[in-house]
This record gives structure tokens, sequence and C-alpha cells, in this order.
């Protein structure tokens, strides 16, 4: 297995169509804000190999004097799923970010999901990393849509201390900088709502944006406790 770092180009013309059919739409970035972001030398762009075939894909955050980088999208195409390539990617990963202590990930909150089916399926992601030895840290997160999400951070320098308080401070600095994609997702689904003259879904859409500001509140609450 190969990872290998690719420009904003390669991205849209190889990956980007995969990218749109394995994340849904609420959970994707624009590729105006992507290309925004790997311009700022925020986002990096990292495909994964095996024999010279494309498998899957990694997009990673990561800001000048920050040493923790954020595994903001991975996946490992259908048709490669389920043979142990998703395991071998994240260790193949860790070999080559060794100039950071850790990487962190985004899941959504365990008992939260829609149904049945996609409570299962966030068990399931939560178990995989904690499998490689991920940890979970004792904070929750709320963002758009009330979604609750829960992080877990890989250690990479085994002669460290690592301090909840300062994982935090390091990701809160993180998103601080690489969040504008939030602004952008308001942005672009108030555009599709307005279009769509759905009156019925600009009213939710209006009560969504005082529960992203409530989300922000209850970060900044849930820092204070742990500082």
């Amino acid at each position: 297995m190969e990872l290998i770092n690719i420009d904003y180009k390669e991205f849209k013309a190889e990956i980007y169509q995969k990218y749109i059919e394995i994340f849904p739409e609420e959970e994707r970035k624009t590729l105006e804000a992507m290309e925004k972001n790997y311009n700022k030398n925020i986002t990096k762009f990292i495909k994964i190999d095996e024999e010279n075939e494309l498998i899957g894909f990694f997009i990673m955050n990561s800001i000048k004097n920050n040493r923790y980088m954020q595994l903001d999208y991975f996946a490992i195409l259908p048709e490669y799923q389920n043979k142990g390539y998703g395991t071998k990617a994240i260790k193949e990963l860790e070999k080559v970010v060794q100039n950071y202590d850790a990487i962190f990930v985004e899941i959504e909150k365990l008992g939260y999901g829609a149904n049945t089916a996609e409570n299962e399926i966030r068990e399931k992601r939560a178990k995989f990393y904690e499998r490689l030895e991920f940890n979970k840290l004792n904070v929750d997160l709320k963002w758009f849509n009330s979604l609750f999400l829960s992080i877990y951070y890989l250690k990479l320098n085994n002669n460290l201390t690592y301090d909840e308080k300062e994982i935090l401070n390091n990701i809160e600095n993180l998103y601080h900088y690489s969040n504008n994609r939030e602004v952008a997702k308001i942005q672009d689904e108030f555009y599709r709502i307005y279009e769509s003259k759905d009156l019925a879904r600009l009213e939710r859409f209006h009560q969504e944006l005082d529960v992203i500001a409530e989300g922000y509140r209850a970060q900044a609450v849930a820092t204070e406790e742990i500082l």
C-alpha cells in the first residue's frame, strides 16, 4: 500500500466524484471551500493506492504551529471494503504524520442516529477507531443540524503525556482556522432552500441557525469545564 500526496487539481479530477458518491450531501464540503483551504495550506489530499490502483483517500486538515492533525474524511472505495484495507491505511498514515503529536477524528455520537441502522453504522465506526487505539475525549460537540460529535484521537508521540485540556485547545485552534466550511455549508443550504421556494423548510432552517449558535455556546461551556 502507498499513500500519495496529491494537489487540488488531481483531487478534483480523480477523487472528487468518488467523494460525492460516498459521503451524503449534509456531510460534504463544497469544492470551493476545499480549494480555499488547500490554497491556505490547511487541507491536504492523500490518495491510497494498492498495486497502483486507487482504493481510497484521506482528506486531512492541519495548521502551522499546531501539533494535531484532523482526519476530516477517510474512505475506502466500496469495492475494496471489508478486506482489511481500512486498518492498513490508518497504520500507513501513522508513519507519514510522525511530525504531529496526534490525529483526531470526529464521529457522530453513539445512540443519536435517526434509526437503528444508522446507530449500528456509528457503533461500527467507533469500534474501528477504538481497535486502532484511538481514545475518546470526555467532551462531545454539537454542530450543524443539532449533530452531536464525539472526538477520538490517536497518540503519535510515546514520549508525550497527553492532557485532555491541551488536546482540546489544539483541536479548537484548528477548528478556528478550518471551520469556515461551516459558514460555507450554511450558505449553500440557504441557497438550496431559497431556490426551492419551500417556506416550511426555510422556517426550519431559521430554527437551525439558532441551534448552531447554541452549539457553539455549548462547546464553549464544555471547554470551560475542562479548563
